[in-house]
């Protein structure tokens, strides 16, 4: 009970010029992208012009604007769940919002949430803030507000029009959009001519390009199995094939399959001295001491990225037949 009092002796909050912003009205139902929502405002305190407290300041979160009673959009990044598949976040996520997102210039006190629909988010959702005093007052910007254990409506507090977070299914790009740029890593500089052509590591990018010919940045990627080999033909004593690892986006990590040990060759395995950024990394490396073995894992690999936006892509890197260190997407 003395807690109570002590808060309730607390200088009564006031808040005025209240605005609820959408910097973007859409997001990508894939959990990962984030739309940024702000809410600008002028506080008192006893009368008397401040900011909110930090304790104001943290409890500042989200609802349904037509249900507040059980509408709470819950964090995720403090306890997983969602609310029809919405979750709120406090700080964010670094993946490039929806195209449609604009940003206004701050004024007065600005604070910031996030919100990310799932793939269950298929339905719009009105968005609204809920601040709580020091003084256990609570503001809420439907205009439903608490003030000394009473709950009244507050017309200014109101905040019914632009506030409509839309969920929008991911871009999914075609085995088209992915492009594979391919460089050299380490040519070896051997005596013999023909070894030295055909004893190598390169490394080959895959990034994704948008329809408008920009490229869309890659968060993280991984193949499925890490590595696979392939000999142009495999007639007896044929012992020049290419290999692949891969390396995800900002890494220098080689990630190799395990069914490749043993049967890397004599030549020492590659190393990425700096990190791709926004692309990931096929390493291609090219032996002539590696003779075939059943079961060799030849068939194409499984990329699986995840984009800028944080939808996933999905596609098929594999061997060109015919060639022998070609790669190509399907």
């Amino acid at each position: 009970m003395a807690g109570k009092d002590r808060l309730r002796a607390a200088p009564k909050l006031g808040l005025t010029n209240v605005e609820v912003t959408l910097e973007q009205t859409k997001v990508y139902r894939n959990g990962r992208q984030q739309a940024r929502l702000r809410l600008d405002l002028e506080s008192t305190h006893g009368g008397k012009v401040s900011d909110l407290t930090p304790s104001e300041i943290a409890s500042i979160a989200l609802l349904d604007y037509h249900d507040t009673e059980s509408g709470a959009i819950p964090f995720s990044d403090d306890s997983p769940g969602a609310y029809k598949g919405w979750s709120a976040q406090h700080s964010y996520r670094g993946y490039e919002p929806h195209p449609d997102a604009s940003r206004k210039p701050r004024a007065r006190q600005s604070y910031f949430l996030y919100v990310s629909a799932d793939a269950k988010a298929v339905e719009t959702v009105d968005l609204s803030f809920l601040i709580k005093g020091d003084d256990l007052s609570i503001w809420r910007t439907n205009g439903k507000v608490t003030i000394d254990g009473v709950e009244q409506t507050l017309e200014s507090m109101d905040k019914k029009v632009g506030i409509t977070m839309t969920p929008v299914a991911p871009v999914k790009y075609p085995s088209s959009a992915i492009v594979l740029d391919r460089h050299p890593l380490d040519r070896r500089g051997l005596a013999d001519a023909t070894k030295a052509a055909a004893i190598f590591d390169e490394i080959v990018t895959v990034s994704i390009q948008r329809v408008d010919g920009t490229a869309l940045g890659i968060r993280a990627m991984s193949c499925e199995p890490a590595s696979m080999i392939h000999w142009l033909n495999k007639l007896p004593g044929t012992t020049n094939p290419c290999f692949t690892g891969y390396a995800e986006p900002g890494q220098t990590t080689i990630h190799w399959s395990t069914d490749m040990t043993g049967h890397f060759g004599s030549v020492a395995l590659p190393a990425l001295a700096s990190a791709e950024t926004d692309v990931g990394v096929i390493v291609l490396s090219g032996r002539v001491d590696i003779p075939t073995w059943n079961d060799a894992p030849e068939d194409p690999v499984k990329v699986t990225m995840t984009d800028a936006h944080g939808s996933e892509q999905v596609c098929h890197i594999g061997f060109v037949k015919g060639e022998r260190d070609e790669l190509i997407v399907t």
